[in-house]
């Protein structure tokens, strides 16, 4: 095999020979981006310890829960119907015959709807733009005719013989994830001093109690001198408030890194360990083929030369 291979790059034309040593070029990048690329979710997820959301750290985390909707109308997956808090969908058309026969994407999306992450302390929105879903939940069938309802109807084959193939990949409600983004946590902003006070002042102008307590000569109504008295008690019942009040609800957000060596959000339904499987498996792999094609680009040019 190996003496075949070496005749046909001795012999090839020099087009065929071109277009194979591009072929060989552009496997070997795609195995060093693979390589690259899967390394580094391997070493963020070997890296990044698990953490609660109620504990969590502001940064970069990795955290384990239960995915559910934010309050709400419910997210479909468009091809199949079926309920779930994120999907990404593509419908191929096979057109052209024979040899000249190729596949044409005419119509894809995916979702960005926020949806949450709970677990045993807490929740926080997930915000899924950008995000790498590592193995989703996943259908494939094909079909003579576009889709008009969802799922596959008449006529439809999870073989590929149809004139359209459709993809759809979701994550489910109540699905178990595995996610590494930013974690933020945000203030909702409550009333302020000033606006308190504003408040407080509006509703005891025509109080009676009020004004029966603060009118200082009894003619039933109040002076400059009695208003700002009222202003002082009104002041002192705002700051004891304030003071009373808890902490100001917070809620969490899990988003897609910003700094320039953490610009992912992976949500995963594997765990830990299958998902480190998985990415070293994909690491090792493009590395194998980026050496193979490498050298083999390099033998094939080493021949011709």
């Amino acid at each position: 095999m190996i003496a075949d291979l070496r005749q046909w790059f001795l012999l090839a034309e020099s087009t065929e020979f071109a277009i194979a040593v591009g072929v060989l070029g552009i496997a070997a990048a795609a195995g060093l981006y693979g390589f690259l690329y899967y390394s580094k979710l391997l070493r963020l997820v070997a890296d990044t310890p698990t953490a609660r959301i109620r504990s969590a750290a502001q940064g970069f985390v990795q955290l384990e829960g239960i995915a559910a909707w934010l309050p709400g109308p419910e997210i479909r997956a468009p091809l199949t119907g079926r309920r779930c808090v994120w999907y990404r969908y593509r419908v191929e058309e096979n057109r052209g015959q024979g040899r000249k026969r190729r596949r044409v994407v005419v119509d894809q999306g995916q979702s960005d709807d926020l949806f949450l992450l709970r677990d045993d302390t807490g929740e926080c929105v997930v915000d899924p733009d950008g995000a790498t879903v590592i193995a989703p939940e996943r259908d494939v069938w094909s079909a003579s005719n576009r889709l008009t309802d969802f799922g596959p109807g008449p006529g439809s084959s999870r073989l590929h013989g149809g004139r359209y193939r459709y993809i759809e990949e979701r994550l489910g409600e109540r699905q178990a994830l595995l996610v590494l983004g930013e974690f933020l946590t945000r203030q909702h902003q409550g009333q302020d001093h000033a606006e308190r006070l504003r408040d407080l002042l509006g509703r005891w102008k025509n109080d009676p109690d009020i004004i029966a307590r603060f009118d200082s000569d009894g003619d039933g109504r109040l002076s400059l001198q009695d208003w700002e008295a009222v202003r002082a008690h009104a002041r002192q019942e705002v700051e004891r408030e304030m003071a009373n009040d808890a902490e100001p609800d917070a809620f969490h957000l899990l988003r897609r890194g910003t700094r320039a060596t953490q610009r992912v959000l992976v949500l995963s339904t594997l765990g830990e360990s299958q998902l480190l499987l998985r990415q070293r498996l994909r690491a090792y792999g493009s590395g194998l083929l980026f050496v193979l094609a490498t050298s083999l680009m390099f033998w094939a040019l080493a021949i011709r030369s």
